[in-house]
């Protein structure tokens, strides 16, 4: 977490964070409202607009208000009645730019899609990175669950990525759902963080720098065997933040205190690749495996850390996996 990142390289875009903040107006399910001129070069850059291989794809696009953040929010309508709604939950540093093959991959079979901005990540408001507690971030995914409740486009389907579904297990240690009242379909984690590699060391870094910076530099590491992606992200993504705040690594503490006591019955969905060297995937399956009630897991050997955004041969084994669990 410490080592220099290069820089990005200095790209003119056709929009940007603070315009698009400056003129978007508040999400809602039924709007027409086209997508304004920045809204779609955004859409173009991150490819997020479907409408060309998925005709009559609708697509929704604004912010929601949540314990004083304002959290861009996508919902993607497929033609017809959908078989469901898939709530999609990114991972630190990420956006839902970076969700555009999971969109793709739930539009394609059926379902609807709500995907949204973190706090601090994105277009979403929110100090770069930071948040206090991870609690934080559930109260808003509860938010979103209730916003789904609303919409007759049922039952729900839950998954995230990597911080993503370290936010769905503190969702679920939370509310304590038994088998007969989980309100969702299914529960698809994908490379669920627990705690990061290199734990002790981070934990020493953190305790040593904790009262006198805020962030430090953040590495970019190899977490895709995709070539382009990597180098997407690191070069051409204005959306990535460049520093790791330092009040993320301590509500990360939290959390992995928080989830070593928790017990949850429901059975989740996970999916590890092997050669993830972001998050410490051996731990987080033996206590993933301890906390829940017999998790079905999936490993696939030759897979780093960003599962949909992976090789396309590797892509498609995840996307393979995960096609049982969102029915056609």
């Amino acid at each position: 977490m410490t080592e220099t990142a290069r820089p990005m390289t200095a790209t003119p875009y056709d929009w940007d964070k603070k315009s698009i903040q400056d003129q978007w107006h508040c999400f809602d399910f039924d709007s027409r409202r086209p997508l304004s001129e920045i809204e779609t070069n955004y859409c173009r850059h991150y490819r997020l607009d479907f409408s060309d291989q998925l005709p009559g794809v609708l697509h929704r696009f604004g912010y929601v208000d949540i314990d004083g953040y304002q959290l861009a929010t996508h919902y993607y309508l497929t033609p017809g009645q959908p078989r469901g709604t898939v709530l999609a939950l990114h991972g630190y540093f990420d956006h839902s730019g970076l969700n555009r093959n999971l969109i793709e991959f739930c539009l394609q079979r059926g379902y609807a899609v709500l995907t949204f901005d973190l706090p601090g990540h994105g277009l979403s408001t929110g100090g770069k990175g930071e948040i206090d507690d991870f609690l934080e971030y559930v109260r808003v995914l509860a938010h979103y669950v209730r916003l789904c409740k609303f919409t007759d486009h049922q039952p729900l389907y839950l998954t995230g990525m990597s911080t993503g579904g370290a936010i769905i297990m503190e969702y679920l240690a939370e509310h304590q759902f038994s088998e007969a009242d989980n309100p969702f379909a299914s529960i698809v984690l994908l490379a669920p963080l627990v705690r990061p590699v290199k734990w002790l060391t981070v934990l020493f870094k953190f305790h040593c720098i904790r009262y006198f910076v805020s962030s430090v530099e953040r590495s970019f590491v190899e977490s895709s065997h995709d070539a382009a992606f990597l180098h997407f992200l690191e070069f051409k993504d204005p959306l990535q933040n460049r520093r790791v705040a330092v009040s993320w690594v301590r509500a990360l503490v939290r959390w992995v205190k928080r989830f070593k006591r928790a017990r949850i019955s429901l059975s989740p969905v996970v999916i590890q690749g092997g050669e993830d060297d972001t998050i410490d995937w051996r731990y987080n399956l033996k206590m993933i495996k301890r906390n829940f009630n017999q998790p079905r897991v999936h490993f696939i050997p030759e897979a780093r850390h960003h599962l949909v955004n992976e090789s396309e041969s590797i892509r498609r084994k995840v996307f393979d996996l995960m096609a049982p669990y969102f029915p056609e």
